[in-house]
């Protein structure tokens, strides 16, 4: 998109914000305009609002001001209106995409689109890394990247029921109040509180993570995973629930599966599917399942189709044409997750023997 479209569209959204028009998420972007969490102090929720409204006073004014400085004389006063109109408006859109472009600055590009030096590709794209964005119940957000450090969380602010989201090409782990540790995956999002209260400790996961919970006898760790709830006292596994059906892989210690009236108990090298009517126990390849904690793609026995899910998610790309490779062939080898795409698609472009294309964010099969 070119500066002159952006700056339209942020006059256009300007003018809404001014008359009041703008709904919940444009309202949101105009206050991301003003403030840039991830560099400034965590500014609560009320003073944002505060600040808001006097900044739209501020422009309201300042705009009529102007305004009623000319004084009507025919067509002359008209035109007038509007050049005094369109100066106001462009001042102050420019201001605001300097200060969106400045956020924006800020926020690390997760797998960034680079050269390729093969000279086999249109670009490449980096992998992804240790990246995420924890909020609270008020809507105060801090953004961690790979250098941010647990004292540099805010604990002052980060009070109650907190979220920690993982996007497409992230990855990040926390330490839980309790002690318990907790990688998430790209993609990913775990609901947890800043400090387990009562008789259990209970968070909530979308997407993956592995766990190594803390031991409390006394107060049993839930997750709460779809309409599924996972129960341990003490224990390593991996829950992936990007799918309709919710893997849990068991590690070390003992894990209680409940679903929908459905329970199952499983013991370590197992793994529990659960599905819409069931739970269905099996043994699992634990080395598999938890390469990703490690850094890593294994891919023993993977189906096409696990293979492209786990590299959309971490390099943030979509496939086109992927149905014509059989979704059900299975591939086996280890890539590491630190590797650029061109050099994973290379190795798929040998073992399926069709060529791919990286066109922007788009992997085009031929």
């Amino acid at each position: 998109m070119t500066e002159d479209n952006q700056r339209e569209q942020a006059q256009k959204l300007l003018k809404k914000y001014l008359n009041g028009e703008c709904n919940p998420d444009e309202e949101r972007m105009v206050s991301e305009w003003f403030f840039s969490l991830d560099e400034e102090p965590a500014v609560p929720a009320m003073e944002k609002e505060a600040a808001l409204a006097r900044a739209k006073n501020v422009l309201m004014h300042k705009f009529e001001g102007e305004i009623n400085k000319v004084k009507p004389k025919s067509n002359v006063f008209t035109l007038k209106r509007i050049a005094i109109a369109a100066s106001v408006l462009f001042a102050l859109t420019t201001t605001f995409l300097l200060l969106h472009q400045k956020q924006k600055s800020t926020v690390p590009q997760l797998a960034a689109i680079t050269a390729d030096t093969s000279g086999m590709f249109k670009n490449d794209i980096l992998p992804g890394e240790r990246f995420a964005k924890l909020s609270n119940e008020r809507g105060e957000t801090q953004l961690l990247g790979k250098e941010t450090q647990p004292e540099n969380v805010k604990p002052d602010l980060f009070k109650g029921n907190l979220t920690l989201e993982v996007p497409a090409a992230g990855t990040y782990s926390v330490v839980l109040s309790d002690g318990t540790t907790v990688w998430l995956n790209a993609a990913s999002k775990l609901e947890y509180p800043d400090q387990f209260v009562g008789d259990e400790r209970r968070v909530k996961l979308v997407g993956e993570a592995f766990f190594q919970v803390a031991k409390d006898a006394s107060r049993p760790f839930r997750i709460e995973v779809e309409k599924s709830v996972i129960e341990v006292l003490g224990t390593s596994f991996n829950v992936n629930a990007y799918q309709k059906e919710i893997s849990t892989s068991l590690v070390e210690g003992k894990v209680k599966i409940m679903s929908q009236g459905h329970e199952a108990y499983l013991s370590p090298g197992n793994e529990a599917i659960i599905s819409v009517d069931k739970i269905r126990v099996q043994p699992a390849d634990i080395q598999k399942n938890t390469a990703w904690q490690r850094g890593e793609f294994l891919l023993d026995g993977s189906s096409f189709e696990e293979i492209i899910n786990q590299i959309s998610r971490w390099y943030n790309v979509d496939f086109v044409n992927a149905e014509s490779i059989s979704l059900d062939n299975r591939f086996n080898g280890t890539l590491s997750r630190e590797s650029r795409l061109s050099e994973v698609l290379k190795i798929l472009s040998y073992t399926t023997n069709r060529k791919f294309e990286i066109d922007g964010r788009r992997i085009v099969i031929h």
